[in-house]
């Protein structure tokens, strides 16, 4: 294939991945039922003393294709995991203090407690749902 054919698909494709971004708005799509991220982001401490459940702290974007995957996968652990996991999703541009605050340097970021508000993992990147739930397993955190 020339190289003017493959410019061409390079930017095709880069105005489809631009128009639908623009289409949606930038938000997630509709599929996504997250609660509402708290007014003001608490630190990690905060949430130790106040914690009965394990919980899963997602750190990412609307605006993020790895987020939007992750999305998918919080919505699978509320249904299966929902009475025994509390999960929790923090947009970043949202709530940019949030980075400041969990110490993140990418997204998405998962931060794992134990139901006794301790962090007992941080994972960068795509979590499957059945590696969560193996990982707390492995961690000692019974669900």
């Amino acid at each position: 294939m020339k190289s003017g054919a493959k410019i061409a698909i390079v930017v095709l494709l880069a105005v489809a991945v631009a128009a639908t971004f623009a289409l949606r708005g930038g938000k997630r799509a509709d599929y996504v039922a997250t609660p509402e991220p708290p007014a003001a982001v608490a630190p990690v401490v905060a949430t130790q003393t106040t914690a009965t459940k394990p919980r899963i702290l997602e750190l990412g974007s609307m605006r993020c294709q790895a987020c939007l995957e992750m999305a998918k996968v919080l919505d699978a652990l509320r249904a299966s995991q929902g009475v025994k996991l509390q999960v929790d999703f923090i947009d970043v541009f949202e709530q940019p203090d949030a980075v400041r605050s969990y110490k993140i340097s990418l997204i998405p970021t998962q931060i794992l407690y134990d139901a006794a508000g301790k962090e007992i993992l941080r994972h960068q990147g795509y979590f499957s749902h059945d590696d969560i739930l193996a990982k707390f397993r492995v961690l000692g955190v019974k669900l």
